[in-house]
């Protein structure tokens, strides 16, 4: 497991790495001090590694402050577990416009940290075992939650995962990712698998998605398919 703490005092976060090391976090997890910079321009690249991150949300002479940076993450790194660890009380309301799993004070106790650490742990185990689907696009790795897919769509030897946010291609083939899927995804052509949390509704031949697209109901799919989306949101 990679730990990154990021701060622009240097002491606080070398302080921070002395107590994840005392509690012998050290022996099953590589522990890295970045500079805010550093994993901004990182996190901008999607060459970011990090499984836990913990930031100060007040960086000195800095254009952006760490729930920005969080925000960023939170994008392109859901499964990541993040935990503000400030100086100022005031940022404690704030904090709740990006997803994060513990806010600390610096000043807090050191039991507080490693409580803070080991519950942004099982988080992550929880979401990557559970929610998290990784691959390789464009040759760097990435995480993305299965609830943000919309559909997976093949295209001759490419696989394109389609997202709320943005479209990712991979090498890799339709079956193989279906494996890795939670049930809320269903066939519906040899060609797509789509998630019925993004569908509207369906006719023969056809499955509309909230976002207003249509995607084809191959004639082998459509009754298995058709069961699927009644039960999906009959349990609904």
């Amino acid at each position: 497991m990679i730990i990154v703490i990021c701060d622009d005092n240097i002491e606080t976060a070398k302080r921070t790495q002395g107590v994840l090391k005392k509690f012998g976090l050290d022996k099953s997890s590589e522990i890295q001090i970045k500079s805010p910079q550093d994993v901004y321009v990182a996190v901008e690249e999607e060459l970011f590694k990090c499984d836990i991150f913990i930031t100060e949300i007040d960086f000195v002479e800095k254009s952006f402050n760490g729930i920005k940076l969080v925000g960023m993450i939170n994008e392109k790194m859901p499964a990541c577990q993040v935990i503000y660890m400030t100086g100022k009380l005031e940022y404690a309301s704030l904090v709740y416009e990006t997803k994060h799993c513990y806010f600390l004070l610096k000043d807090s106790p050191d039991d507080m940290l490693i409580k803070a650490v080991k519950k942004g742990s099982d988080v992550y185990k929880n979401k990557t075992e559970n929610n998290i689907i990784e691959f390789l696009s464009n040759g760097h790795k990435v995480f993305i939650s299965q609830s943000e897919i919309m559909y997976l769509e093949r295209d001759d030897r490419l696989l394109n995962i389609h997202t709320v946010r943005r479209e990712y291609p991979c090498y890799s083939s339709l079956r193989k990712v279906e494996e890795r899927l939670v049930d809320s995804f269903a066939r519906c052509h040899g060609g797509y698998i789509v998630n019925l949390m993004h569908v509207a509704g369906m006719e023969p031949g056809e499955v509309h998605l909230k976002n207003g697209k249509t995607l084809p109901i191959g004639k082998r799919f459509f009754n298995d398919f058709k069961d699927k989306y009644l039960q999906f949101f009959e349990d609904e």
